[in-house]
């Protein structure tokens, strides 16, 4: 009851998940596969084992990385670029049939969401940094950006669906988009090689213009590309919450307020890299691990609420990490020396890392218990198997 108040639990058993994808590629040009695919899986395999499948190719994936390409700037054997390319396909697609899977079972349920998007929220920021070490970015600004846009997306799709209660998937800017272009990425990759990464996009033009402009990179442009889409994807989001709020009567200031938490979150974190240059120099990857645990966890926090019919949840333990880094990191901004500098700084990163991901864990699975017990369910496993059998037929 640590996560789940238990006032909230018989909200389990009336929540129904909805959402609108406008995707066309998503109808157009995957539906079929998909439709396919889903029947390798054998009735008797749960739809989160399928979700827990596919996540762990990324995992695979950041292994490799971490072995050829760990500062985010080697060039890799061309095999290490398909690797990813068919870790991140293969998440992708279990991602997008363990709905299915779940229906087909007749074993859907809030729990499935919850596992769902947890898994999402954590791979979310470990394919971009397999996409920052496949176009070699390296430990830099370029690549915190691509994970912090990206964070960004993501939290307010879950804050729009929190107060919506729909998931609205777009056009073109939703996740099959996404993971469909950092596969064919890393595919390309390994067919021409990151060199093709590093041209100036500006250099076809003559010099008395491009003097005038920044020297962007192929790469770079990926991530002003995103930048640049996540502004009005967050337009549209708070315009559906408006709406939303407007029609049952609520305070669309009060919702709106509740990104509050994520903007002390990332600008916490910002200015910490900021304060701190040899930590995103030569740390990065580190401190993005760090970061990510505790944007999953703070997602989870949103998404448990989702389900439950909660109230929207504000600052928590795993923001405790973020400030107090962040207040060693600015101390010499204040006249104060840092309390734990150079090494010692490094350590409190490592530390950070532990506490989120212990956090995390202790969460997942005090959530995944909770609603298991209340709505007699495995999570990884079909226990009422009689009756998922007789529901998918």
């Amino acid at each position: 009851m640590a996560y789940i108040p238990s006032q909230y639990l018989p909200n389990l058993k009336k929540y129904k998940y909805a959402a609108i994808d406008k995707s066309l590629i998503s109808k157009y040009v995957l539906a079929e596969y998909w439709n396919q695919l889903v029947k390798i899986f054998p009735l008797t395999m749960a739809a989160n084992m399928v979700t827990l499948l596919g996540s762990l190719h990324v995992l695979l994936a950041m292994g490799l990385m971490q072995v050829y390409a760990p500062n985010l700037t080697e060039t890799c054997p061309s095999w290490v670029y398909f690797a990813y390319s068919l870790c991140i396909w293969i998440y992708g697609s279990f991602d997008a049939v363990d709905g299915k899977q779940a229906r087909r079972t007749g074993t859907a349920s809030p729990l499935g969401e919850l596992f769902d998007h947890g898994c999402d929220s954590l791979v979310v920021s470990q394919i971009m940094i397999l996409y920052a070490a496949t176009c070699q970015l390296g430990e830099t600004w370029w690549t915190a950006a691509l994970v912090f846009f990206s964070l960004a997306n993501f939290y307010m799709s879950t804050m729009e669906e929190y107060h919506t209660h729909v998931l609205y998937l777009g056009y073109f800017s939703g996740p099959v988009e996404g993971i469909l272009s950092f596969s064919l990425a890393t595919l390309a990759t390994g067919i021409w090689g990151p060199e093709f990464w590093h041209t100036k996009i500006f250099a076809v033009l003559p010099t008395a213009v491009s003097q005038y402009l920044p020297e962007l990179t192929l790469a770079h442009s990926v991530v002003v590309g995103m930048g640049a889409i996540l502004i009005p994807t967050i337009y549209a989001s708070l315009d559906n919450i408006s709406i939303a709020c407007r029609e049952q009567n609520r305070s669309v200031a009060v919702a709106v307020a509740d990104v509050v938490p994520f903007v002390a979150s990332i600008s916490s974190v910002t200015l910490w890299l900021y304060a701190s240059p040899e930590i995103l120099g030569q740390h990065l990857v580190l401190f993005l691990l760090f970061v990510g645990f505790a944007f999953s966890y703070i997602v989870g926090r949103v998404i448990v609420a989702h389900v439950t019919g909660a109230p929207f949840p504000k600052l928590n333990r795993m923001h405790v990490p973020i400030f107090l880094g962040t207040l060693n990191a600015v101390m010499p901004m204040l006249g104060l020396p840092k309390l734990a500098d150079g090494i010692h700084e490094l350590y409190l990163v490592y530390a950070c890392l532990v506490y989120t991901a212990v956090q995390y864990a202790h969460f997942a699975l005090e959530v995944i218990s909770t609603i298991c017990q209340y709505l007699d369910i495995n999570c990884l496993t079909i226990k009422h198997k009689a009756d998922a059998s007789k529901k998918s037929n």
